[in-house]
């Protein structure tokens, strides 16, 4: 123990990303996986659009009386309206038609504020077609980007998992997640907003501490409860670089907020989506999932809880993802049974829980589970005494 109580082991780590203690990302692998993957997904999702168009709706559905309706049938008036199969995709297509025209954007939104506070999806749809037009045209490009949105998180979740010493071809599987497939389908930002976490993650892993906040703003800007991840992996690091991690993110979101509350009227109609915990998870067992419904959220939802409890059990706090695994663990048991349990949500909200799952669940384990490279610096309390495999 040095005189200022940084563990020994610790504080004579090499900086993260030190390059004679990490190996260099396989780039050409990792983007090779990833784009088998997406190709398999985007497949898949295009399959399930003609399959249940009619039925479900387009890439993005509202209801006649839904509050983007009347967008929806000025911009594609051939496409019928009806209330089952409609989702949140509208809401990112009127931000994407009227970006920097906020009241206009708003009255196609039911919880304006909220919709606009998580608008990288849509900013990134309105800077690839940057016409000031909708229609078929800002909606196919919406679609590529959910696609890149699968490239880049196939890359990011595998360059994670190479970070931690675990398999790369993990990048070839979030395109093809329940959740990842769902997003693309109903046009919304669920893989995109993994895809920053993720990156964020494997940066900040790495050393590259600037890029990593930069990923982490992206990321908040784009789903909110991406903080989470970005919070357990500060809880881990415990340093300056971890702090940032975290409070760049929540004092730019909370800026934007800011803007939104002084330029938005209105932040519609509360809706409840917590309850008390295991709740939710219980009435979507016994009243949805018992009854043969929502079979891939079912799927979804197991499956990362089991995840967790492998990563949880398996691994000990001073593993890099066992924080952010506990985290987003608290947060799913605490949705409420609409947002756990329904196909188009329940496999979306647990998407990062399932991803970091996988990370944490098959990186190796042993006396040397957490790289030298990824340990940092100097942390502003120290841990109990570390194994020394952990430290080198």
């Amino acid at each position: 123990m040095t005189a200022d109580g940084v563990d020994d082991a610790v504080g004579d780590a090499p900086r993260p990303g030190s390059a004679d203690r990490l190996a260099p990302l396989p780039w050409r692998s990792l983007v090779l996986l990833a784009l088998l993957g997406t190709v398999l997904g985007a497949s898949l999702t295009l399959l399930d659009l003609g399959r249940t168009r009619e039925s479900n709706g387009g890439l993005i559905h509202t209801g006649p009386e839904g509050p983007a309706a009347a967008l929806m049938a000025e911009d594609f008036p051939d496409e019928p309206q009806f209330r089952y199969g409609e989702h949140d995709g509208p809401m990112f297509y009127a931000v994407a038609r009227d970006p920097w025209d906020l009241d206009r954007a708003a009255a196609s939104l039911d919880r304006p504020r909220y919709r606009l506070q998580h608008p990288v999806f849509s900013w990134l749809a309105w800077l690839a077609h940057p016409t000031g037009t909708g229609g078929d045209g800002l909606l196919w490009t919406m679609f590529g980007v959910g696609v890149a949105s699968m490239v880049l998180g196939g890359v990011a979740v595998g360059a994670l998992s190479h970070t931690l010493r675990g398999p790369i071809w993990l990048a070839a599987v979030l395109p093809i997640l329940p959740g990842a497939t769902v997003s693309l389908r109903i046009t919304v930002a669920d893989t995109l907003a993994v895809a920053l976490l993720a990156a964020a993650l494997a940066a900040s892993l790495r050393g590259r501490d600037g890029l990593a906040v930069a990923l982490g703003v992206a990321a908040v800007l784009t789903k909110e409860p991406m903080i989470l991840g970005l919070g357990g992996l500060a809880l881990w690091r415990r340093d300056r670089a971890g702090v940032a991690l975290v409070a760049v993110p929540v004092a730019v979101a909370a800026a934007w907020f800011a803007v939104l509350a002084a330029s938005v009227p209105t932040s519609g109609a509360e809706v409840i989506e917590f309850g008390a915990p295991l709740v939710g998870l219980w009435r979507a067992s016994t009243e949805i999932w018992a009854e043969g419904d929502s079979p891939y959220a079912l799927v979804s939802v197991v499956a990362a809880l089991v995840l967790a409890v492998v990563v949880l059990v398996r691994r000990r706090p001073d593993h890099p993802l066992w924080w952010p695994v506990a985290v987003n663990l608290a947060f799913v048991v605490l949705l409420d049974v609409t947002v756990i349990g329904l196909e188009r949500n329940g496999t979306r909200m647990t998407l990062p829980l399932l991803v970091l799952g996988l990370v944490g669940a098959l990186a190796p384990s042993g006396t040397a589970e957490v790289p030298a490279g990824v340990v940092p610096t100097r942390r502003w309390w120290p841990r109990p005494t570390r194994r020394a495999g952990v430290a080198g």
